[in-house]
């Protein structure tokens, strides 16, 4: 059975996990056959600064995969969550907690669907980054646990804003991370990739700027004074 979930120890920020990893890589945007945009929301600072092909996704291989996992998801999604499911209890048996990023390049609904037609073994926990206002909430979908970050672009503040005053996370890009934003305590969130799960809502994930981030005018990385 074809294997679509990624080793987090693969990955230099996840691999600073505290727990087991795995992560699902996919094209972003419109970047499958049909046009369909897998980061609806997505802002043109987003896109610009997009980490799709830093680190390994520089490889053609490497986008070659994620291209064929893409249109996976777009043309036989019951067979690709069956086969994801059954990765995710395999690895799950083995560990004492899984944590699961099935949007590691994307904004799709892939996990409420996943957890609508699977049993999930108990102890994984999954989490994401979302720019879809309605998605960045914590979720308890029994049994499992599914923490959303929402995301801050240039075209998007009065959401995160709302999103953290409503207690839950967000994260920001800065070029360099202050001790606050709008009042709103900032944890470094580079420090590893599932800190999501065990920091309170209210909190500001502030990432420093990356790749072409860093030469963002768009107002997508915010610039420290």
């Amino acid at each position: 059975m074809k294997k679509y979930l990624s080793e987090g120890s693969w990955n230099s920020k996840t691999k600073k996990n505290h727990r087991d990893t795995l992560i699902l890589y996919m094209s972003p945007a419109k970047q499958n056959s049909i046009g369909r945009n897998l980061c609806p929301k997505a802002s043109a600072g987003c896109l610009a600064s997009c980490l799709y092909t830093a680190g390994r996704g520089a490889f053609s291989n490497v986008q070659k995969a994620r291209s064929e996992r893409t249109e996976m998801w777009i043309h036989q999604p019951d067979i690709m969550l069956y086969s994801i499911a059954k990765q995710i209890n395999t690895r799950a048996k083995r560990v004492t907690e899984l944590a699961v990023r099935l949007n590691g390049t994307s904004d799709t609904n892939i996990v409420d669907r996943l957890l609508k037609r699977h049993a999930i073994r108990e102890n994984v926990v999954f989490y994401d980054y979302t720019k879809i206002r309605e998605r960045s909430v914590f979720k308890d979908t029994l049994p499992n646990r599914y923490v959303v970050t929402f995301s801050r672009s240039e075209d998007n503040e009065h959401e995160a804003l709302d999103v953290l005053a409503n207690g839950g996370i967000v994260a920001v890009v800065f070029d360099k991370l202050p001790d606050t934003w709008h009042g709103y305590p900032v944890v470094d969130g580079d420090e590893r990739d599932d800190l999501m799960l065990d920091i309170d809502g209210g909190t500001v994930l502030g990432l420093k700027a990356k790749g072409c981030a860093k030469r963002d005018q768009s107002g997508f990385v915010i610039k420290t004074k």
